[in-house]
C-alpha cells in the first residue's frame, strides 16, 4: 500500500513511530495532485514550498523528542472560502480572483498550531452557493466515479481530493449542506457540527445556526482527528462553547443495540427521489436489526424550507449588498438570484421565520427524548450533470429554487443539530450512497461513535461497505 493509500491515522501512526517522515508523506501527496488533479480539478492553489519548510520543521522537532502536535505534520487542504495568509483566497468568484489575504481565519490557524501542514486549497462554489462545485475562475470539480458528474458542493473540491487521494485532511464549511452532499456524492465523511462547535470569526450574524467550518475524511477516525484539531473553545465566537476536545479523538465505537434509532427516508418533507427511497430501505434494511430499538419516524420540521429560505435570504442580503451593487455583472446566477429573491422579504416574513425557527429547534428537542438517532438519507437524489448548476426536477417535479431539491440537509442546517455523512454503498447507478446520521444539539461526539460502530458494521458487508473509485486508488 502506498502512502497517499493510508489512512490519515495510520500515517499519524507511522510518523510518530519514526517508520516515515512528514516531508515524505507531503510529497508524496504532491507528485500525487500533480499527477491527478488534471483530470479532477479538486484544487484551486497549492504551497508546496512553503509547506515542505514547515514539514521540515516538524520532522525536526520529532527527531528531537519534541511532540510535533496532534496532527503530527499531516497535509490539509483548505476550502477557498477560508482565508490562508499569503495564499489566493478567492470564494470562487471572480470579485476576488487575485486577493491574497494577509492573515489566517482563526481555524486555519487551529489547524496549524496542532501540527498540520497546510499545502493547499480546494474548489467551491461561488461564495459557498450551490452543490454544485463550478464557479466561473475555476471550472467545475468533476466527480471522481464519473467525470460527467458533480462533486456536489460546496465543499466538492475538498470530498473530490479525499476520494482521489491526493489530501489524507480536508476543511470544509457547510450552511445548507456544503459538507454533507460532497461527502455523500464522492464516498467520504464529514460532519456538520453544531454551531459554536468549530469558532468562526467571519459568521455574517454572530449568534447564527449557518456559516460553519467543519471537517471532511475518508474515514470516521481520520474525520475526527481533523476536528479534534478544529474543536477550540474561542471567545471570537459567541456561539463557541467549552467541551472536552478529547472526546473528539480516538473514536471509541459505541454499542448500537442500546440505541433507539428513527428512520426517515424524506423527513416527512423533502422531494426525494424514487431511486433514493428504494436505496434507503433496501440498505437500512440491511442494518436495522443492530439497534436495540428502530421506527419509521420524523420530526415535525416541514416549516423548515420556509425558514430556510427566509433566513437564507436575510444572509445574502448582509453578506452580498456591496457584492451586488458594485458588481452585479460578476455575480453568478445563484447568488444573483438569491439576493434578488431575499429583496422581497418583508419584515412580517422575516419575524414570522425567526418565530417558527424557535419552534423548530424545540421540536427537534422533543424528537431526541423520544430517539437517541435519526437516520435519512444523505441527498434526496444521486450526483447529477456537471453542467447543471442545481437540480431542476425531481421524478417530474419542478423545483421552485436553487436550493429547494436540498431539502434533506439544508432543514437540519436549519434546526442547528450536528450531523455525519456516512458512505453507504453505492447507489442503482453505481455511484456513492450516504447516510445522514443526526443526533441533538451539542451530541457531536457521540454521533462519532455511531458513526464508528456503523462504519465497521458496513465494512463487512459488501452493499454497504465505502465505495471506492478504482481509477484513482493506484
Amino acid at each position: 500500500m502506498t502512502l497517499v493509500q493510508q489512512s490519515a491515522s495510520e500515517l499519524r501512526r507511522m510518523i510518530l513511530a519514526h517508520e516515515v517522515s512528514p516531508i515524505e508523506v507531503l510529497d508524496a501527496y504532491i507528485a500525487r495532485i500533480q499527477a491527478i488533479d488534471p483530470q479532477i480539478n479538486a484544487f484551486t492553489a497549492t504551497c508546496f514550498d512553503e509547506a515542505r519548510v514547515t514539514a521540515a520543521a516538524l520532522a525536526d522537532r520529532i527527531a528531537k523528542g519534541e511532540a510535533p502536535g496532534l496532527l503530527a505534520g499531516l497535509p490539509v487542504a483548505i476550502k477557498d472560502m477560508t482565508q490562508t495568509k499569503g495564499m489566493r483566497t478567492t470564494y470562487g468568484s471572480p470579485i476576488y480572483a487575485n486577493f491574497v489575504p494577509d492573515r489566517d481565519d482563526r481555524v486555519v490557524g487551529y489547524i496549524r498550531a496542532a501540527g498540520g501542514v497546510v499545502f493547499g486549497k480546494t474548489n467551491t462554489t461561488e461564495f459557498g452557493a450551490g452543490n454544485n462545485t463550478t464557479n466561473s475562475v475555476f471550472g467545475a470539480t468533476v466527480n471522481p466515479f464519473d467525470r460527467t458528474k458533480t462533486s456536489g458542493g460546496s465543499s466538492g473540491g475538498s470530498a473530490a481530493a479525499l476520494a482521489t487521494n491526493m489530501s489524507p485532511l480536508c476543511h470544509g464549511t457547510d450552511t445548507g449542506g456544503s459538507l454533507r452532499i460532497p461527502a455523500t456524492f464522492c464516498g467520504v465523511v464529514s460532519l456538520k457540527p453544531t454551531p459554536g462547535l468549530v469558532p468562526f470569526e467571519r459568521r455574517i450574524f454572530p449568534l447564527w445556526p449557518f456559516m460553519l467550518q467543519g471537517a471532511m475524511g475518508r474515514t470516521v477516525d481520520d474525520m475526527a482527528l481533523l476536528l479534534r484539531a478544529m474543536a477550540v473553545d474561542d471567545p471570537i465566537d459567541p456561539l463557541s462553547y467549552p467541551r472536552d476536545p478529547e472526546g473528539f479523538f480516538p473514536v471509541e465505537p459505541i454499542d448500537l443495540g442500546g440505541l433507539r434509532v428513527a428512520f426517515s427516508p424524506d423527513l416527512g418533507f423533502a422531494p426525494t427521489s424514487a431511486m433514493i427511497r428504494r436505496c434507503f430501505a433496501e440498505k437500512t434494511g440491511r442494518f436495522r436489526a443492530e439497534f436495540r430499538d428502530h421506527a419509521d419516524a420524523h420530526p415535525a420540521i416541514e416549516g423548515a424550507v420556509r425558514v430556510n429560505w427566509a433566513l437564507r435570504g436575510l444572509q445574502y442580503l448582509a453578506q452580498h449588498e456591496a457584492h451586488y451593487r458594485d458588481h452585479r455583472d460578476l455575480l453568478g446566477p445563484n447568488v444573483r438570484m438569491n439576493y434578488e429573491q431575499a429583496l422581497e422579504l418583508s419584515l412580517p416574513d422575516v419575524a414570522a421565520a425567526f418565530r417558527e425557527h424557535g419552534d423548530l429547534h424545540r421540536e427537534m428537542e422533543r424528537f431526541f427524548r423520544e430517539f437517541d438517532v435519526l437516520i435519512c438519507p444523505g441527498a434526496t437524489v444521486g450526483p447529477f450533470a456537471v453542467e447543471d448548476l442545481y437540480v431542476q426536477e425531481i421524478d417530474d417535479v419542478r423545483m421552485q429554487t436553487y436550493v429547494e431539491w436540498a431539502g434533506l440537509t439544508n432543514a437540519l442546517s436549519t434546526t442547528g443539530n450536528p450531523v455525519v455523512a456516512l458512505p453507504c454503498g453505492r447507489d442503482a447507478n453505481e455511484m456513492p450512497y450516504g447516510l445522514q446520521i443526526v443526533g441533538p444539539r451539542r451530541s457531536d461526539a457521540l454521533l462519532l461513535r455511531i458513526a464508528k460502530a456503523l462504519e465497521s458494521v458496513f465494512a463487512d458487508d459488501p452493499a454497504l461497505a465505502r465505495p471506492i473509485p478504482a481509477q484513482w486508488t493506484s
